[in-house]
């Protein structure tokens, strides 16, 4: 967190972007585009208490996201999905314009955690 208590983003909203950093490396290189904020979320192997999330959409048909869901035991491929924001690098310059204040929110407990 920044000295003015908001959060460095490296992505905004609806901007297009490349998921660098997951669990799963066949993740990496999917190009994405961000489309809503979820705010701040728990996502597991984080050390931070929470982190920004972003629902995201994969832009090549023949790619999908790879999530695994440990309470249920399943591995699942979506097109359209969540990722935080230290996991992907903007392909479009951030304008600040459309950048969103995760600050405000409060974490979802009620949400199981994912692994991308």
């Amino acid at each position: 967190m920044s000295r003015n208590g908001h959060i460095p983003m490296r992505c905004e909203l609806g901007g297009t972007a490349m998921i660098v950093k997951s669990k799963f490396s066949i993740n990496q290189g999917i190009i994405v585009k961000v489309i809503e904020p979820m705010g701040l979320m728990h996502w597991p192997g984080f050390d931070a208490a929470v982190t920004p999330v972003w629902r995201v959409e994969v832009l090549c048909r023949k790619s999908a996201i790879r999530y695994h869901l440990p309470r249920k035991g399943e591995l699942r491929k979506e097109r359209i999905g969540l990722v935080p924001d230290r996991f992907l690098c903007s392909l479009t310059p951030l304008t600040g314009q459309l950048r969103f204040e995760f600050e405000d929110y409060e974490p979802e407990p009620d949400l199981e955690p994912v692994a991308l």
